[in-house]
């Protein structure tokens, strides 16, 4: 195991997703099918999987905290294992394709720094500065994944966890691809641009750090929000030939363009030579238990629908979702986020 990681995460065996598992006779469930890399080291079990989309958890609110957000999303990766290790194996989920390999979880880190007899302010930095702890975490691990040519499928934490997934996939793509010394394109259905100032790390400001160190190249949101994005970032963004965004008002109130159209113009916009990070941040549907619920987003088909042309239209890096709280939902987070996941294989393995 490599060594930044080793601290943080924790490699699934059987007996770890066995208690997620409701079994039942004459049907068989993914939990019940998917590869586990169990005592085998993860570079051996990458090497020799025949799975495609390898499935890791982050269990973190660290980044949101360091927003000075609403923390809880450290909870959306258990209530997504219950879901999706129960979707059924069938002909159209492709099991065989999917390997679960367990998730990072950061639960010290946060503990040191909540005991602490600080002030608001001074905690806030310390979340800011463990956020650099969780970037190299998450970034090694992805690149791991990335360099023995599968697709990360990342679950949970907040957005702050975008920029080492973007970091990751750039720099193990440059290692045989010197077109990726340019970076990676992204795409992302979110609120928010999340391309707030550096000023410390946070779920806010991954988008900035990865541009502005050279590994996110072309990048756009859909349904951003006007209420929640300052005029300083869309001046700048105006400026940026690569950045581009149409926001949910002109989707859904002034109704200019249709979400089929929509989704197109993302497309062309990221789809080139260039792999593409696909993103979706759960604060943008509507009424969904996340850090920043809105009573104003998309709907879950509409979420759907997102994956499924961007999967089929780009040339897929990962796919990344976040932001999701699991709190008294009756499991709305989990089995939402196994819709997007299993959908997202779906429309790969028949692209």
């Amino acid at each position: 195991m490599l060594q930044t990681i080793t601290s943080f995460f924790h490699q699934y065996k059987q007996s770890d997703i066995d208690p997620f598992i409701r079994r039942r006779a004459g049907e068989q469930k993914l939990g019940e099918v998917v590869a586990i890399p169990a005592e085998e080291s993860l570079p051996a079990f990458l090497d020799r999987t025949p799975a495609s989309f390898i499935v890791i958890g982050i269990a973190e609110d660290i980044g949101v905290l360091a927003n000075c957000g609403n923390g809880g999303t450290a909870t959306a990766w258990r209530s997504f294992l219950l879901s999706f290790l129960n979707i059924q194996s069938n002909n159209f989920t492709r099991a065989e394709t999917i390997a679960v390999i367990g998730h990072l979880s950061f639960d010290e880190l946060k503990h040191r720094i909540e005991k602490q007899p600080i002030s608001p302010e001074a905690k806030v930095k310390e979340y800011r500065d463990a956020v650099k702890i969780i970037d190299a975490a998450v970034e090694e691990l992805v690149r791991l994944i990335v360099m023995h040519r599968k697709i990360p499928i990342v679950i949970g934490g907040g957005h702050n966890n975008c920029y080492p997934l973007i970091k990751g996939t750039a720099t193990a793509l440059v290692s045989t691809e010197p077109l990726y010394s340019q970076g990676i394109n992204c795409v992302n259905l979110d609120a928010h641009m999340d391309y707030r100032a550096v000023e410390g790390r946070h779920s806010g400001n991954g988008f900035r750090y990865a541009k502005q160190e050279g590994f996110l190249k072309n990048y756009f949101v859909l349904s951003l929000h006007e209420n929640y994005t300052s005029q300083h970032i869309l001046n700048e963004v105006a400026d940026i030939k690569d950045m581009a965004f149409i926001t949910y008002e002109d989707i859904f109130i002034r109704q200019k363009k249709t979400w089929a159209e929509v989704l197109e113009e993302a497309g062309k916009f990221v789809t080139n030579d260039y792999f593409t990070g696909i993103e979706l941040d759960l604060d943008s549907l509507s009424y969904f238990p996340s850090s920043a619920v809105t009573p104003c987003g998309v709907e879950s088909r509409e979420a759907l629908q997102y994956i499924d042309y961007m999967a089929r239209n780009c040339k897929v890096a990962y796919l990344h979702i976040c932001e999701g709280i699991a709190s008294n939902d009756g499991g709305l987070t989990g089995k939402l986020i196994g819709y997007l996941v299993s959908h997202f294989i779906k429309a790969l393995s028949t692209k």
